[in-house]
């Protein structure tokens, strides 16, 4: 099947403080262009939410090759590789004006009945979902599970706002990860890049809680996170892989 592709500007407002496009502009260029794709071929926010359903991101994997500066052009290429009953993977490549891969993503998605808030059966629900198929296999492995902290740290905490929430009332799924970006010290951030992330989500965390986030090095360069809800449930988990500046081109 076709792919779809959006071509995105890099302004200033995209960068970080490293003159760099941030990790979080990048992640929602993904979602926009797999936005315009699903809205493209008929299952998109609009026509899902009609029937009182909802796209939810359950599992999330980026894989950061280079970070593009102001001024540059970003092309991102999405399709689906593969679905199921419950869930389904959509992968997307980011380029450059020359052509070269910048960036991939794979995230796995699932469609919930808005107000049950349970999964629906999408082979029922959207009988022509599977037509859009493209076995196209990116290099980035599907997103897997993230273990669970063996010896957490507690370093920070977040109360959820308006500005949290995405057209669903859910947490937009990158604001997870700038409640972490947040809580860890610049100076990681002046050395270093993160190249690899990958993100489980595990339980809804809803406007107004406030959240609690802890950590653990696992390597070199390695670290989980785990930010738990009110009850003290972990509600979502993130794998960061970092780096240093001078081996990203």
């Amino acid at each position: 099947m076709e792919k779809t592709k959006q071509t995105f500007a890099i302004y200033s407002q995209n960068l970080d403080f490293t003159s760099k496009a941030s990790l979080l502009s990048l992640g929602n260029m993904v979602l926009d262009v797999a936005g315009i794709d699903a809205n493209k071929k008929g299952f998109g926010i609009d026509a899902v939410l009609s029937h009182n359903y909802a796209w939810v991101a359950m599992r999330m994997r980026l894989r950061i090759l280079r970070y593009p500066e102001e001024s540059e052009n970003v092309t991102a290429e999405t399709w689906i590789e593969n679905w199921s009953k419950f869930t389904t993977q959509r992968d997307c490549v980011m380029t450059d004006d020359n052509g070269n891969r910048i960036m991939e993503a794979a995230i796995i998605f699932t469609l919930i009945d808005f107000n049950l808030r349970q999964t629906v059966n999408m082979l029922d629900k959207i009988p022509n979902y599977g037509g859009f198929i493209n076995p196209d296999i990116l290099d980035t492995c599907a997103p897997g599970k993230v273990k669970p902290l063996q010896n957490e740290t507690l370093i920070g905490q977040h109360t959820v706002s308006i500005n949290d929430l995405d057209v669903n009332m859910h947490v937009n799924s990158f604001r997870y990860i700038a409640w972490i970006l947040d809580c860890i010290p610049i100076d990681l951030y002046k050395e270093n890049k993160i190249t690899d992330i990958e993100i489980n989500y595990i339980h809804e965390i809803l406007y107004g809680e406030t959240v609690t986030i802890y950590y653990e090095k696992i390597e070199d360069n390695v670290y989980i996170f785990d930010i738990h809800n009110q009850e003290g449930i972990s509600a979502n988990r993130c794998k960061l892989t970092f780096v240093p500046v001078c081996l990203l081109t």
